[in-house]
């Protein structure tokens, strides 16, 4: 009976080895990608420390953006809770779950302004010919009037502002 010599490989055995190192190679480059990310967005963050902002600043941004209004009235319901829990000042002096009393026209124009600002889809969201449908749209146009401008000073080799 012939025995498989200890340093022959099955084709199943060269497969398996041939995905493994293949897979491997992928990854390290994939590693070494993630660590490029992670230094420019490094870089963004210090930018925007070096103005007063947070990384819990921009992540409530993305909280805002990923999430429904209504989980995050939720959470900030139970933060305040907290804060009363604990007897913090924040649980006495801030209401900030009152109905929003600002007018629908300037609710209108604020989201279409961050809609041109975020470059997000120009659907507007109101009845054609009503007040808040003309007000959305001076507000998106205004927002992208704006985003281009900061486009534009880049692009020209300005120093646009941070």
């Amino acid at each position: 009976m012939m025995s498989k010599d200890h340093n022959q490989k099955t084709e199943q055995e060269l497969h398996e080895e041939r995905v493994f190192l293949n897979a491997y190679t992928d990854l390290k480059g994939h590693k070494s990608d993630m660590a490029s990310t992670k230094g420019d967005m490094g870089a963004i963050y210090k930018r925007l420390k070096d103005l007063g902002w947070s990384k819990a600043d921009v992540e409530f941004a993305f909280t805002l953006e990923d999430k429904d209004v209504g989980k995050v009235v939720a959470e900030f319901e139970r933060r305040i809770r907290i804060a009363k829990m604990f007897g913090h000042q924040v649980g006495r002096q801030i209401d900030l779950l009152d109905k929003d009393r600002t007018p629908q026209d300037e609710r209108a124009y604020e989201e279409g302004l961050a809609a041109g600002k975020l470059r997000k889809s120009a659907s507007n969201p109101y009845q054609p010919g009503s007040e808040e449908f003309q007000r959305w749209q001076d507000g998106m146009n205004e927002g992208t009037a704006w985003i281009n401008a900061e486009t534009d000073k880049a692009v020209n080799g300005e120093q646009a502002p941070d």
